[in-house]
């Protein structure tokens, strides 16, 4: 009697768990029926941040890489958009999740990115999200009892245990361009001159499936011709000092690793108020809010504030990150650097960088540098203070709206290349903002600006305030006004206008600005922009200057390129006309035939 009612107890258990798995089955099946969500949209976009309309809800998590594309007006947003072969125009890693929103970096941006740009996910990024929904599914799956041979807890234990997938290796992302090009500069009296170069732009992410990218543009001449000088010396040019502030740099960045670094012409990227450096940095994160390092290398950017020839630069730095960008976010950094000319100390300083910012909301900036007492080669002495220092405050109440207040010190004048006064006239036709040498070191003292981003993509933005230097009698107003539209009439032609006063220790003007350009399918690009300038100042003798320039970007077939460069320039000591042709190769991301 016993044997039958334990046989029936056994029984009534093994029915039990038969019920019980197959209702957990069928719950799986259930879920695994409704698949999940690989294609998202943009909600909205911040300085170099999109927003994502999903987060944890939908299997996303942080370090995933994600794709964008353009929406297509009328057009449902289907699965069909990994696989159609369009070029994808932006780049994402998600730093940030919520429960059904996220935030992510663009990593990666070919073009301009809009509100309800279409998101996918990764392939990587696919896997990994499979493979946590499988480990934990593995929780669920039955116990296999047997009797027949083995071990009853061995056979749980495989059971129980998912092997991991084989994870396909990342893909070698690599986009680029590479070409030579040929110029002709001439000048009154029969100056001329021939250059040969070569230009290399670069989009290379993670290398071979490693955490190495390669990134930034570069132009230089390989060689040149005179005839008409003497002195078989070219002149130099803006588009030749323009060339001196590209970047073209290799970095490491692993967000699994405790060591960052980066080797090439770049910004310290926990500092860039240093400006570019010809060299390398090296960092080591402590934890996930601490990095040290150290950096050094030459200053080729003739914009730097503290600017010589032969120059080297060296120092050491701390960092410290916390929160994130949807909520307060503190970035600190403070360092110590010296520089040398000729392997002679000329600058002994401390560095400071600070940010915090409140979601999109509000945020507050702040480079310093503090210098160590010095006397200059040319005898002059300065003692130990602060030698300068930009702040500013951004309020954006709401995304068509923003606000900014902005403070500039310089306690002595900077020894940036004079030459380069002129260079805001281009510099403003390709960031499309107020001139940074203006801003930065012919201004000092207090100013505020609005911008309001208008319907049919049409942007006004004024920046006005008082500069006043500490030798200067009394203070003078100076004003920035800006005008762009980023379709005029659905013609596809963009024009952005700028007018700027200024008056400074450093030199006193004017100048106005206009650019019109049109795209022309994804393949044929053309721009044209001028302006004039007034220009009274002791470290310039072109007092005055207007110029016209025009480039040409079209690409031929599904690798090559052609682009061409016209640039007319008329001024008191500046006077040439140059132009330039490049063929060359593109790699990565080709466009269909």
């Amino acid at each position: 009697m016993k044997s039958v009612v334990r046989r029936f107890v056994l029984v009534s258990v093994l029915l039990l768990g038969v019920a019980v798995s197959t209702a957990q089955a069928g719950q799986y099946a259930q879920n695994a029926a409704a698949p999940a969500k690989n294609i998202f949209h943009v909600k909205y976009i911040s300085e170099g941040t999109v927003y994502l309309d999903a987060g944890h809800n939908s299997g996303l998590e942080e370090g995933m890489i994600l794709h964008l594309v353009h929406a297509v007006a009328g057009a449902g947003t289907t699965e069909a958009v990994r696989f159609d072969g369009q070029e994808p125009v932006a780049d994402v890693r998600v730093f940030s999740v919520a429960d059904s929103s996220s935030a992510a970096e663009i990593i990666k941006s070919r073009e301009d990115l809009a509100v309800g740009d279409i998101a996918y996910l990764d392939p990587e990024s696919v896997h990994a999200r499979e493979d946590k929904v499988n480990a934990a599914e593995s929780e669920n799956y039955p116990v296999v009892v047997t009797f027949s041979y083995g071990d009853p807890l061995d056979e749980e234990i495989r059971a129980t245990t998912v092997s991991a997938k084989n994870i396909a290796p990342v893909e070698n992302q690599m986009r680029g361009r590479i070409g030579l090009n040929y110029g002709t500069l001439s000048e009154g009296g029969g100056v001329g001159s021939r250059q040969m170069g070569l230009m290399i732009e670069a989009d290379m992410s993670r290398i071979q499936g490693t955490h190495w990218n390669f990134t930034g543009y570069w132009r230089g001449n390989l060689n040149s011709q005179n005839s008409g000088a003497s002195s078989g010396v070219a002149p130099v040019t803006l588009n030749d000092l323009l060339n001196r502030t590209y970047h073209l740099g290799l970095y490491y960045d692993n967000p699994d690793s405790v060591i960052t670094m980066g080797v090439g012409r770049l910004y310290l990227p926990y500092a860039p108020s240093l400006s570019t450096i010809d060299g390398g940095y090296i960092g080591r994160r402590i934890n996930g809010r601490v990095t040290f390092g150290a950096f050094g290398g030459s200053t080729p950017d003739p914009t730097s504030w503290s600017y010589a020839p032969n120059q080297n630069i060296a120092g050491t730095f701390v960092n410290y990150q916390k929160g994130d960008f949807d909520h307060l976010r503190l970035d600190n950094t403070f360092g110590l650097a010296v520089t040398s000319i000729a392997w002679h100390v000329a600058r002994e300083f401390a560095f400071a960088e600070n940010t915090i910012s409140v979601g999109h909301l509000f945020s507050v900036y702040n480079s310093l540098q503090f210098d160590k007492a010095r006397t200059v080669l040319a005898g002059t002495s300065y003692g130990t203070g602060l030698t300068q220092s930009f702040s500013s405050v951004r309020f954006q109440p709401i995304p068509l709206l923003t606000f900014d207040l902005n403070h500039n010190y310089l306690r002595n004048l900077p020894t940036f290349d004079p030459a380069l006064i002129s260079v805001c006239l281009v510099e403003q036709a390709q960031s499309q903002s107020p001139c940074p040498l203006l801003q930065q070191y012919l201004f000092q003292g207090l100013s505020g600006g609005v911008r309001v981003d208008l319907p049919y993509r049409i942007a006004i933005s004024t920046d006005i305030g008082k500069s006043k230097n500490n030798t200067d009698t009394g203070s003078s107003w100076n004003q920035m006004y800006g005008l762009t539209f980023g379709e005029i009439r659905n013609t596809g032609l963009q024009l952005d206008l700028r007018y700027t006063k200024f008056n400074s220790a450093f030199g006193q003007g004017d100048y106005q600005f206009i650019s019109v350009s049109r795209a022309i399918g994804e393949r044929l690009r053309i721009q044209v922009q001028g302006g004039t300038q007034h220009l009274t100042s002791t470290q310039s003798t072109n007092s005055f200057s207007k110029f016209v320039t025009s480039t040409v970007d079209w690409t031929i077939g599904p690798r090559f390129f052609v682009e061409g460069l016209f640039s007319w320039n008329m001024g008191t000591t500046m006077n040439y006309q140059q132009t330039n042709f490049t063929f060359g190769y593109r790699f990565g991301g080709a466009f269909r035939k």
